[in-house]
């Protein structure tokens, strides 16, 4: 009987998340493509910049340990590439060092606030990522950056 309450509630709790998930909808407002006008489609909304972009690539990957209470439980392995204006991709080269240690602190931050737990690449987690790296980056370049696109991310157990 000691066992049979703890379980009938984790089945109750369960059911009860399954259901709340099932009848809630899902709002798109906040994802970028809903933004879109009647009759643009969304090749024609992402392409709509104006002024001419390129895509830096930087040169290595970034490492991010996951803390948890127990201490260490997995790394995460990212790569990330700026969109920039024309202009300013040599910058991006040139400022490499300061924009892996923004960069860095902006990771290390949202693995700090479980970030990188759970479903860590859901679309709410990861637009939020995407803010304060883009941010992050805008901040060290004094602008002309477009996006931070990422390109590669694994999470691996430790």
């Amino acid at each position: 009987m000691k066992i049979l309450i703890p379980v009938m509630l984790a089945v109750l709790g369960a059911g009860a998340g399954a259901g709340a998930g099932y009848l809630v909808p899902l709002d798109p407002s906040h994802l970028p493509l809903a933004h879109a006008t009647e009759g643009e489609t969304a090749i024609e909304m992402l392409d709509n910049h104006t002024e001419p972009t390129k895509i830096v690539k930087l040169s290595n990957q970034f490492i991010i340990p996951v803390i948890e209470d127990d201490g260490e439980s997995a790394l995460v392995i990212m790569s990330l590439s700026l969109e920039v204006t024309e202009e300013k991709s040599q910058s991006v080269f040139d400022l490499e060092p300061r924009l892996r240690d923004g960069i860095m602190k902006v990771l290390f931050d949202h693995s700090s606030h479980g970030g990188f737990s759970g479903r860590y690449y859901s679309e709410d987690k990861m637009a939020v990522l995407r803010k304060y790296l883009l941010q992050s980056a805008q901040d060290i370049m004094g602008g002309g950056v477009q996006g931070v696109l990422i390109t590669d991310l694994v999470r691996q157990a430790a």
